[in-house]
């Protein structure tokens, strides 16, 4: 047995005017990132040692893997 519960629009108050309501909308909007490069995906087998070594220095300096792996390939591999 499943149980539905209606949800209902918040109504809009009777004194408010477009411009408040575009206002409020327009503020909730994330800011407009840089388009960020075309993306390939890269797969290949790594010994299960080095890989938490990677993870562990990772969890360590709070980055994420992958940005901290493709640091360290555009260092090797400058354009």
């Amino acid at each position: 047995m499943s149980k539905t519960v209606p949800i209902k629009p918040k109504p809009i108050q009777p004194d408010s005017k477009a411009s408040d309501i575009e206002a409020f909308v327009g503020a909730s909007e994330p800011p407009l990132a840089e388009p960020s490069p075309r993306m390939k995906r890269l797969t290949f087998d790594i010994p299960a040692d080095l890989h938490k070594r990677i993870r562990l220095v990772c969890v360590e300096k709070e980055v994420d893997m992958a940005a901290e792996l493709r640091c360290i390939l555009q260092e090797r591999f400058p354009a």
